[in-house]
């Protein structure tokens, strides 16, 4: 949504300054109007209800894939998981509501037009954080194993002491604290992007 946003103001500024370059006032406030109409209509049909809601949908599918391949490929976080499904469902519910609205009330979608996007961008935030939680956990899991190999390797270098003596030199390892991670629990993450 960031990168979106970001992009949207990039192009606003090229599209400015495109017409800017324009020597006659007349042409250039009317490509001014132009683009500003068009602009009008982009975003009403990137927040058009059907729009958003076939994004909530690939989120949700996506969202659905990733659950039980975390599950399978973890051995952490099975409460986050179950949890996580929990979450899942009750989005798939809500986005189900809002699709009977849309199908109800099709002819007079626009006087509900605020609030069905207020609505399905409630669900899309919730399902985000999902998704974020269950990616982390995959992370997670994958970081304690690399944690693990690196312990293994140590120990096998270790055992070998005499080819650390005779190199002198080993490769600079860099601390999770100086690539700027914090150094709070997965389990306290989790739930602070769950209570966002």
């Amino acid at each position: 949504m960031y990168e979106s946003s970001q992009l949207l103001c990039s192009l606003l500024q090229v599209l400015l300054a495109s017409i800017s370059l324009i020597p006659n006032h007349a042409i250039r406030f009317a490509t001014l109007a132009v683009s500003l109409v068009m602009g009008l209509v982009y975003i009403m049909y990137v927040k058009y209800p059907s729009t958003q809601l076939a994004q909530l949908e690939a989120i949700i599918e996506k969202t659905e894939q990733a659950i039980p391949d975390a599950g399978a490929y973890c051995c952490m976080g099975p409460f986050i998981l179950a949890e996580a499904n929990l979450r899942l469902l009750e989005v798939k519910r809500s986005a189900s509501l809002i699709r009977c609205h849309i199908l109800e009330s099709h002819t007079s979608i626009w006087k509900k037009y605020y609030r069905l996007s207020r609505d399905i961008s409630s669900c899309t935030q919730v399902i985000s954080k999902v998704l974020i939680a269950v990616q982390l956990i995959v992370e997670a899991d994958q970081q304690r194993k690399y944690a693990a190999d690196i312990h293994a390797a140590r120990t096998a270098l270790t055992r070998d002491g005499h080819y650390l003596s005779r190199t002198g030199t080993a490769l600079p390892v860099p601390a999770p604290q100086q690539l700027g991670y914090r150094a709070a629990s997965f389990k306290d993450y989790c739930a602070q992007i769950y209570h966002r």
